[in-house]
């Protein structure tokens, strides 16, 4: 639908889309399904080769009461099946497709809780898990000039994975039965990633005093990587007759925070009387990025196209347009990237009272979408600039099935 779900979600994609609907429902939900998504991006004309986006994703909702007072726990699980994190870290001028290249590439886990504050209206909030790396390689030993294959080296690799946190809340209001209106506040997050190498020792020749005693040699370095912008989200779903739902929502995302992704690259160097020969470059310096701040606007439907006792058909479609927040590359950075016409179709499947084991609902959807990303052209400034003017397009395929389950 669209992404349109701040005031239609109740089952476990409300620990994205707005937490407050987890206590809308009254049942345990369990949600398990696999996505995959292929972007195919060009650059004049040349596939860049972003890979694919594919896992598991995985949710509960566990309503309770005590008395009138209601509440409801959730958590979402999204489960790559290539690779848990991967960490990327290029060029300042390296064109590339700065919003896809390793956005998707990331493990997500969300866990919150709602309440009912009185009939019709919900909160919730909560919080996301991400994780980013720390990591060294040490190596100490005797480095040999003449003959590098006989330098004798002892490796030491210390690499940590550390939680990265941030909050989402979100309010749900129901004024009338066929009226939702819903607001949720995502907050930002950006991983750091310190990489750092080292090696320690003597060097010379096997056999022979060392020309060079107890030196070193070290580089680290630092980058910011899979930035998300604080989101405001508000949104609505209108029911018309027993069969229609209509969803819109509208998000404000603050892109203007965008850090410079680029690598800040450390040196150091000790070789004893031979160190006023080696001139090692200091910290290079980075023009701001220029991203500027979007307003998203995202659209849904849903009809119950065919009804029986124990069976119903749903259809679905969407629309969302997110203008792209990357300036014109007329210097330095050359980010590949334009606007996103996205366009989703879905189908759903529900099952009732199909066994005295599963008396309540069971649903079984299909989705697929696709992001069209429309030619943009970049033209450098500099005509000796050694990337040159370039014209970015795409589009991103995407299909997913899901099984929702009640109890």
């Amino acid at each position: 639908m669209g992404g349109a779900a701040t005031a239609a979600s109740e089952d476990s994609s409300a620990n994205y889309y707005n937490p407050a609907g987890l206590v809308h429902g009254r049942d345990l939900r369990i949600d398990i399904g696999y996505r995959y998504a292929q972007p195919i991006l060009r650059m004049n004309g040349r596939d860049v080769g972003v890979d694919a986006s594919r896992g598991f994703q995985i949710g509960i909702v566990a309503p309770g009461s005590i008395g009138p007072f209601r509440f409801a726990f959730g958590a979402s699980l999204w489960l790559p099946d290539q690779r848990l994190t991967r960490v990327r870290s290029l060029p300042f001028d390296q064109p590339r497709f700065v919003l896809f290249d390793n956005r998707t590439q990331r493990l997500y886990m969300a866990a919150n809780i709602a309440i009912q504050i009185v009939p019709g209206l919900y909160v919730g909030g909560g919080l996301t898990f991400m994780s980013r790396t720390a990591g060294q390689l040490f190596l100490k030993g005797d480095v040999a000039v003449s003959d590098p294959d006989a330098s004798s080296l002892v490796s030491r690799i210390d690499v940590d994975l550390v939680a990265v946190r941030y909050p989402q809340l979100g309010v749900l209001w129901e004024p009338t039965p066929w009226l939702s209106i819903g607001v949720t506040y995502r907050h930002s997050f950006v991983l750091s990633l310190d990489q750092q190498f080292r090696i320690d020792g003597n060097i010379g020749n096997p056999g022979l005093p060392p020309v060079v005693e107890s030196g070193y040699f070290a580089a680290r370095s630092q980058s910011l990587d899979l930035f998300q912008p604080w989101q405001l989200t508000a949104g609505g779903a209108l029911k018309l007759k027993r069969t229609i739902l209509l969803t819109f929502d509208l998000t404000f995302a603050r892109w203007s925070e965008f850090p410079i992704p680029a690598s800040n690259l450390t040196l150091g160097l000790d070789i004893g009387a031979y160190n006023d020969r080696v001139m090692l470059p200091g910290a290079r310096s980075y023009a701001e990025s220029g991203f500027h701040d979007i307003v998203i606007p995202r659209a849904g439907v849903e009809w119950r196209a065919w009804e029986r006792p124990k069976m119903a058909v749903d259809v679905r479609g969407g629309y969302s347009y997110e203008p792209t927040p990357v300036p014109e590359q007329i210097g330095e950075s050359s980010f590949a990237d334009s606007d996103k016409h996205s366009f989703s179709v879905g189908a759903g499947l529900e099952l009732s009272r199909i066994t005295s084991i599963l008396p309540k609902p069971l649903a079984i959807d299909v989705h697929a979408a696709v992001t069209y990303l429309p030619e943009r052209a970049s033209h450098k400034v500099d005509p000796l600039d050694h990337t040159g003017d370039f014209v970015a397009d795409g589009v991103v395929v995407q299909i997913g099935l899901m099984m929702r389950s009640r109890f």
